[in-house]
């Protein structure tokens, strides 16, 4: 359910406003728990065109669709190259809250994702606090470190994570700010307006944070995703 006083709910909101004004949204995973909650909340701040890209749909947010001509549902898997290329259109900003972590192909996801951006990208989710190296990506399922279980305080019992629990419904990853920085650079965005939010129940290793990214460029050509197989047969002087 959708409530906007829910303080997490309206900590997220904020970074909305703050990457006003748009005239076109894009928004990702927006159904689980919320119907398309921050889509409508998109128009409501001045969005005339809001797209909300998710692998399932619910009877609520199909009455919100229909009620609206101005929401535009694309359902598939914004991980899937195939689905995400079978459009091509950019967004004055992106949304994402709650979902990189859940990501296998966490940098391809990203990558995706904000080649549909054209101005800013509002990221809010769990997020590790900085660890002893910089640009640090940890990988979680079946991690041994106790300390790493984000709600450990709020179980009488600590849970391992499963290390045979890797899909989309289980945290995958744990992400520093050092990392998702470096990653959005890369990319061509850099971090415009970042925030932590306190009011949660999460270990002392986690924390509730979101910024926004604005693309200031286009990703360099060196870029992973720019390079890409030459058919034939190559001669080098090893």
């Amino acid at each position: 359910m959708f409530n906007e006083n829910d303080a997490y709910v309206q900590f997220k909101l904020d970074f909305m406003r703050r990457a006003m004004p748009a005239k076109s949204a894009v928004v990702y995973g927006d159904i689980y728990m919320v119907d398309g909650g921050y889509c409508r909340k998109c128009l409501d701040f001045g969005c005339e065109d809001v797209l909300l890209i998710d692998t399932i749909e619910t009877v609520q947010w199909q009455k919100h669709r229909i009620a609206n001509p101005n929401l535009d549902f694309y359902k598939g898997d914004f991980s899937n190259p195939h689905f995400m290329r079978s459009f091509d259109r950019r967004y004055d900003i992106g949304i994402v809250y709650d979902i990189l972590l859940h990501q296998a192909p966490l940098l391809s996801t990203l990558h995706l994702m904000l080649e549909k951006v054209g101005e800013r990208f509002c990221i809010v989710q769990p997020m590790l606090r900085e660890q002893s190296q910089p640009n640090t990506l940890v990988y979680l399922p079946g991690n041994p470190n106790k300390a790493l279980y984000p709600v450990a305080n709020l179980d009488p019992e600590f849970q391992v994570f499963n290390v045979k629990a890797v899909n989309h419904s289980h945290w995958l990853w744990g992400l520093t700010v050092s990392f998702l920085r470096a990653v959005l650079e890369g990319e061509g965005f850099n971090i415009k307006y970042e925030a932590e939010f306190f009011g949660h129940q999460l270990t002392s290793e986690w924390m509730l944070w979101g910024c926004i990214a604005e693309r200031t460029g286009e990703r360099n050509p060196e870029h992973w995703s720019s390079v890409q197989p030459i058919p034939g047969v190559k001669h080098f002087d090893w």
